[in-house]
């Protein structure tokens, strides 16, 4: 509507200027032409009045000469003709109407001079003005003076005929131009400002429809087109973002799987024991030689002995079983607790010790999914179990810290939870450790680990919001560190 406007206004603009040009040169060029017309009619009417003046100048005399061109000028009906002198010594009667004396005195002989004199009160007077040849030595001159009434009736008439026609331009403008402007642009500019605003709502199947065959029309098939467009490519992009976060998942399940395959031959050690003890109560209850208090003993060792491996089976389950994240607000001191319990046969068959050396306050929280951190925290203690033979001390803490991504520029630092799981094992080359968070980088040897590990764990701690970092020295260890935000939003 505004930019219509706009263009309708400076249309008006361009038009009233064109007029008042056109009404402006038309008075010009008319004014010349009257001008032309007179200045050739006094010099007929002068050069025929010399010609009859120089003949009665001798038979007449100086005195009377003004009173015979009066008398000739009697015979004009449009112009006044009268003798002025053009010296200094003129009176009142034969004084020139026009003032430039020094201009008057010089035109020369039998040439006509014409200038235009504005009255105060009035219309003014076009003067020519046609020296004559004297017995004496004072300079006279006919003086054909005719009003320029005509002139300004023609110049005030063309002035009302512009002012009615620009008139005529603003009113057809309002009731024609306007409308349809507001139709042919107006409109199409709406429907166009209105399709950008569902496009940023995220619209992209709703068409502008704008009739014509003109430049909006081709912008609303181009922004059509565009939309349609990025239609199919947010589709396609959508499509491939939920087929690479199912195979993420698919990832982490197997790698979830695979830990549970390493834990395997350490859980049927660690189920060995206690199928024992219920193999032999059992035996004992069916021999039939038990006491009844030693019947209920071993009931009881019995039921415990299940529960514990009920426990067991129940935490394999719930590591190996495939779900969907859910983040909430839980523990880390409980995952940290539950990850080493779950991992306590392997533990022991490295010969390795671990230990918690910090932890938060019992009633602290991080919004995090509690299994898919107990997936990151069981991969880097299997990393640090593989990293020595034998006898691997491990190390654990959870602290609150400020802290920045590696690669951010941001000034001031984030508040995080930093999950730290140190080592004294061989190390990580300088070479290799800019590598290690990469798919399918590993250096154990074929068959050993595929590579995908310390990947999955980077891609679950990006998606919490937060990053990883990695120092090794050869022959002391690594320390890898999980940093997870504090604002990081769920």
């Amino acid at each position: 509507m505004k930019l219509t406007l706009k263009i309708m206004l400076l249309f008006l603009a361009v038009a009233c200027a064109l007029v008042t040009i056109s009404g402006y040169l038309a008075v010009d060029r008319e004014i010349v032409y009257f001008e032309d017309d007179m200045s050739l009619r006094h010099s007929q009417i002068a050069e025929n009045a010399a010609k009859r003046l120089r003949d009665a100048w001798d038979s007449a005399g100086r005195g009377s000469i003004i009173k015979y061109v009066e008398v000739f000028g009697h015979n004009e009906q449009q112009v006044r003709i009268r003798w002025v002198w053009l010296d200094e010594t003129a009176d009142d009667a034969t004084r020139p109407v026009a003032n430039d004396r020094q201009q008057l005195a010089s035109i020369p002989f039998g040439k006509l001079l014409s200038v235009r004199v504005r009255a105060k009160d009035g219309p003014g007077l076009y003067c020519s003005y046609f020296p004559v040849k004297t017995d004496g030595n004072s300079r006279g001159a006919l003086e054909v003076t005719e009003s320029l009434t005509r002139l300004d009736q023609y110049t005030r008439s063309t002035i009302l005929r512009t002012m009615i026609l620009m008139g005529a331009l603003i009113l057809s403008a309002m009731l024609v131009v306007v409308p349809f402007g507001l139709k042919m642009i107006g409109q199409p500019l709406r429907a166009l400002i209105q399709k950008t605003r569902q496009v940023a709502d995220g619209d992209l199947r709703t068409p502008v429809a704008v009739a014509g065959a003109d430049e909006l029309s081709m912008l609303a098939t181009a922004l059509n087109q565009m939309c349609e467009k990025l239609d199919a490519s947010q589709q396609a992009v959508s499509s491939e973002s939920a087929r690479r976060l199912e195979m993420m998942e698919q990832l982490r399940h197997d790698d979830r799987l695979k830990t549970v395959g390493r834990l395997a031959s350490g859980v049927a050690h660690e189920l060995g024991t206690p199928l024992n003890v219920v193999s032999g109560r059992a035996s004992l209850i069916a021999s039939g030689n038990l006491q009844p208090d030693d019947i209920v003993a071993s009931a009881r060792t019995i039921h415990s002995e299940t529960a514990r491996m009920t426990g067991i089976v129940q935490q394999l389950l719930n590591f190996a079983r495939r779900s969907t994240p859910k983040r909430s607000f839980c523990s880390l001191n409980s995952v940290i607790d539950s990850t080493v319990s779950l991992m306590e046969p392997m533990i022991r068959r490295k010969m390795a010790s671990v230990k918690v050396a910090q932890r938060l306050s019992d009633n602290e929280r991080v919004n995090a999914d509690p299994a898919q951190i107990q997936q990151v925290l069981s991969n880097l203690l299997a990393n640090a179990l593989l990293s020595k033979d034998s006898e691997v001390q491990i190390q654990i803490a959870a602290e609150h810290c400020e802290a920045n991504p590696p690669e951010s520029n941001c000034g001031d630092p984030r508040q995080c939870v930093r999950l730290t799981v140190s080592d004294n094992g061989e190390g990580i080359s300088e070479t290799d450790l800019p590598h290690i968070f990469e798919p399918f980088f590993t250096t154990r040897e074929v068959g050993q680990g595929t590579g995908l590990g310390l990947s999955i764990v980077h891609g679950i701690v990006a998606e919490h919001g937060g990053w990883m970092t990695a120092d090794s020295t050869v022959g002391k260890g690594t320390t890898f560190a999980v940093y997870l935000p504090m604002d990081a939003k769920q």
